[in-house]
């Protein structure tokens, strides 16, 4: 099992030395302010220690139920017999419902690798960023909003989903009005007004095939309507969702760029971009995405910092790829991505006696097996194999 890394805030350490060495002068309120810190910060460690080793019920049970059924609810125009299903539903649906929003950060073995990235938090109300680790070198972010309760326990009051671009909240609120949308449900939906009969009324249909996962029937009423409705944010969401989980690539891809045309800016939308800009080598656009992305979770992360050498060495700009890599491995040198980032990085730049060091890495840590006949499958390692470096490791590694 991968051991859980954990990444503080400048903030929570400074505070937590200073409280250390000049405990009897600080004030009792600031004394409260990082007992309340620590408390943030032990109690969502424990509970994704415990995502890692596959029990949700620290989790769930965390989970402020009254405080996220709000939010479910908000302003939206629910069905009442929707409504009334749900809340009779919920005594036996609840904790799958919660395991649900991480449904899609799985690895292989249909578990999460979660990493800590970041606490940060002010009286009773934090926020705390956590990475998972998918496979073939994806990654899956989640930020919760979180608050203690008058015991000083963490409570969660929801999460943004980073591989969906919303609320955890948003999920399933629009998810129960689109079981059976009425007029006025379908036009608070929308950004502008002046809307006909007929166009409500496709636009209903359009929600039930989304609701229903009918792609082929979603992507036919979809294309019919007029621009407005097309750059709307729940039809843009929409058909990148439907065609995801319908397994359809190239109906994904489309939908992507259609994201990418309306909402190139929006960061909630970044990590999903990335599975249109990297693949049709939009690189200076995933670059700026990465950085969005960055920007808003306000974290450092190691596979951020690899996923950037990356774009920066496909644009040609290898002392920055290479500054990535560094960055990736001082954060986190157990990350398989930094080391292969810093291969890429460092093999470009003419730093054969680095490139070495991650092969060293690759081999001993991760179990590849690097020698020439799996490098040279890569043109770009060419000066590296007739490197003298590489030469004495090869020698060596025999």
């Amino acid at each position: 099992m991968k051991t859980q890394k954990i990444v503080l805030s400048v903030v929570v350490i400074a505070t937590a030395l200073f409280s250390s060495l000049y405990a009897d002068e600080i004030s009792d309120a600031e004394k409260a302010e990082l007992a309340k810190q620590e408390a943030f910060r032990s109690g969502f460690t424990a509970i994704v220690g415990d995502l890692n080793n596959g029990l949700f019920d620290s989790f769930v049970q965390a989970v402020d139920r009254r405080a996220l059924i709000d939010q479910i609810y908000g302003l939206r125009l629910i069905d009442q017999k929707v409504k009334k299903q749900f809340d009779e539903r919920l005594a036996y649906t609840y904790d799958n419902m919660i395991k649900s929003g991480f449904a899609n950060l799985m690895n292989k073995e249909e578990r999460l690798e979660a990493t800590l990235l970041g606490i940060e938090s002010r009286g009773n109300l934090g926020r705390a960023v956590v990475r998972y680790d998918l496979p073939n070198f994806q990654f899956g972010y989640h930020e919760f909003d979180l608050r203690l309760d008058e015991k000083n326990r963490v409570a969660v009051l929801d999460w943004t989903d980073f591989y969906s671009g919303m609320k955890f909240s948003e999920t399933i609120g629009r998810s129960l009005v689109m079981s059976a949308p009425s007029k006025p449900a379908m036009r608070k939906l929308l950004d502008f007004q002046n809307v006909s009969d007929r166009e409500l009324f496709q636009f209903g249909e359009l929600l039930k095939a989304a609701r229903d996962r009918k792609l082929d029937r979603y992507l036919e009423i979809r294309d019919g309507l007029e621009p407005r409705f097309q750059r709307q944010r729940i039809v843009v969401e929409s058909s990148v969702q439907i065609a995801r989980k319908a397994r359809k690539r190239r109906q994904m891809i489309a939908a992507l760029a259609i994201m990418a045309e309306h909402y190139p800016a929006e960061p909630l939308y970044s990590l999903m971009l990335l599975d249109y800009y990297f693949p049709t080598r939009k690189y200076e656009e995933a670059l700026r995405a990465l950085q969005a992305l960055s920007d808003r979770l306000a974290v450092k992360d190691a596979a951020m910092e690899a996923r950037l050498s990356a774009a920066a060495l496909v644009m040609g700009n290898a002392p920055d790829a290479v500054a990535y890599a560094n960055a990736a491995l001082e954060l986190e040198p157990g990350l398989e991505l930094a080391w292969w980032s810093a291969l890429n990085a460092r093999a470009t730049s003419s730093d054969f006696a680095g490139s070495v060091e991650a092969l060293q890495h690759l081999e001993a840590e991760f179990g590849h097996k690097l020698g020439s006949e799996a490098l040279q499958k890569n043109p770009g390692f060419a000066p590296l194999l007739a490197s003298d470096e590489f030469r004495t490791w090869l020698e060596t590694r025999q």
